[in-house]
């Protein structure tokens, strides 16, 4: 098992203001023993650990998983200013895939980003800015148009675990009584919102029926060949809510007790949704 290292610039003088934007980076087929480089050239954006609070993302790295099991083939990775750079391992496969989350700073007035990325010939990075839809990076130049969060939705991460075929999922949301609605959507406003997506950790999505209502979303798991094979699916949807100052909202799965039900809201860390309703802060 490789261990990654981290490295960051924490004396950069004055940091730029202003809530973080979340990045999503996915790679794939990224050589090993290799040097990948992300070098932004516009003014007023820098890479970010997130929000300074207690709750925030921050930095992760998943390795795809090859074999049954997830194994890391970064050695470090580092970023200072405008530039991201990791390191593979020499050992272990020959293309590797990874997904990397992290956070863009950007100054006010700033509505795009260019830059280059070195990158082995057959890599691509898949790259999503907040709730834009993903952008294609390949070796070589790059560019992200970067639109203002809307101040009254945030992207929710579901992440489902340990389903069995033919169970039935509900996640249902709600806020206190007088202080405001909450409901699900489709994403912000614009042309260039990601909307919701589902996707499986088997080569299909697990569903044979799914629901997407404003208060209630709704999962029935598919029947397989193995009636003891456990299902696993995650979805990325939204949630709009009135006033804007919000402060929180609840959560509730109904499901059966051996299935895992985790929410990432925004900028926060997961959280597991419990059968009664859970408290997540906006």
């Amino acid at each position: 098992m490789n261990t990654p290292t981290l490295q960051l610039d924490t004396a950069h003088g004055q940091r730029m203001q202003g809530d973080p934007l979340p990045v999503v980076l996915i790679f794939k087929n990224i050589a090993a023993d290799s040097n990948i480089n992300f070098t932004f050239t516009t003014a007023g954006t820098e890479w970010s650990l997130g929000a300074r609070s207690g709750d925030s993302m921050g930095f992760t790295v998943v390795a795809e998983q090859n074999g049954g099991q997830r194994q890391s083939c970064i050695r470090s990775v580092e970023f200072s200013g405008g530039l991201l750079a990791i390191r593979t391992a020499s050992g272990g496969a020959a293309l590797n895939a990874f997904t990397m989350t992290l956070f863009l700073r950007v100054a006010p007035g700033v509505d795009y980003l260019q830059g280059y990325c070195t990158l082995n010939n057959e890599a691509s990075v898949m790259a999503f800015f907040g709730s834009q839809r993903a952008m294609e990076w390949r070796n070589g130049r790059i560019s992200a148009v970067l639109r203002d969060p809307d101040a009254n939705s945030r992207s929710v991460i579901l992440s489902v675990q340990n389903a069995y075929p033919g169970d039935r999922i509900a996640l249902e949301l709600s806020t206190k009584k007088g202080l405001g609605l909450a409901t699900w959507c489709l994403g912000p406003g614009g042309e260039e919102s990601g909307g919701i997506r589902l996707a499986g950790a088997q080569p299909s999505v697990p569903l044979k029926f799914f629901a997407y209502g404003t208060r209630v979303l709704e999962f029935e798991t598919s029947q397989s060949a193995d009636a003891g094979a456990t299902l696993d699916f995650f979805m990325q949807a939204y949630l709009s809510w009135q006033p804007h100052d919000l402060p929180y909202i609840y959560l509730k799965a109904t499901c059966d007790p051996n299935v895992s039900l985790f929410a990432h809201i925004g900028n926060r860390q997961p959280q597991l949704v419990s059968q009664t309703f859970t408290v997540f802060t906006l």
